[in-house]
């Protein structure tokens, strides 16, 4: 493909996403806040579109290091990266530490506006917080919870059951604690991390 093919199909991606945003705001504001039909069928809409592996959605924000918020049609929804658990700047006893190293770590992995949601049905859909489990991956195939793993931003953290993907995201994990990187500095906590037993 010539300069000129490449220049076109980058403006026609960068309108595309102008326009997904903005028919995306458009649809926010124009819902009504209190009407109890107009959620329900809000909610049947994301549940249809959501179960979906391998479609792109907006990020709309990152919530910490082991949860976004993507947006959909009318909504957002909370999601969870499945197989990582990262410290939490939130935690009732205060920020756990390397809580907010780990937050802005996914925040230079994820810069672009689009991520591609994959479920895993041994996971089930929604954790006990009601938050989507899903690995998630970057336009270029980063899959940003084992890079958090590998970046030693985070643990690996199995749910109920085995994961799909858990073998190379305990590799990612052990790859980080062998060159102490991240969490796993011995300098870092003074401790081993929070959240580790």
């Amino acid at each position: 493909m010539n300069k000129i093919g490449q220049g076109i199909l980058i403006i026609s991606v960068i309108l595309n996403v102008v326009l997904f945003y903005e028919l995306l705001e458009r649809n926010v504001a124009l819902a009504p806040e209190d009407d109890a039909v107009s959620e329900e069928s809000e909610s049947v809409t994301i549940e249809k579109k959501v179960h979906e592996s391998g479609i792109s959605y907006p990020l709309m924000r990152i919530v910490d290091g082991d949860t976004i918020i993507v947006g959909f049609e009318n909504a957002t929804e909370y999601v969870r990266l499945i197989g990582i658990d990262a410290p939490e700047p939130n935690d009732p006893g205060g920020p756990q530490c390397y809580a907010q190293e780990s937050t802005t770590h996914l925040q230079e992995l994820a810069r672009t506006g689009l991520v591609t949601l994959y479920f895993d049905e041994s996971q089930g859909m929604y954790d006990s917080y009601g938050r989507l489990l899903a690995y998630v991956e970057m336009p270029d195939g980063t899959d940003l919870g084992k890079q958090m793993l590998a970046d030693g931003y985070a643990q690996e953290f199995t749910y109920h059951s085995a994961y799909e993907r858990q073998a190379s995201y305990m590799s990612a994990e052990a790859e980080a604690l062998e060159k102490e990187q991240g969490l796993w500095a011995p300098d870092v906590c003074n401790t081993t991390p929070a959240n580790q037993p």
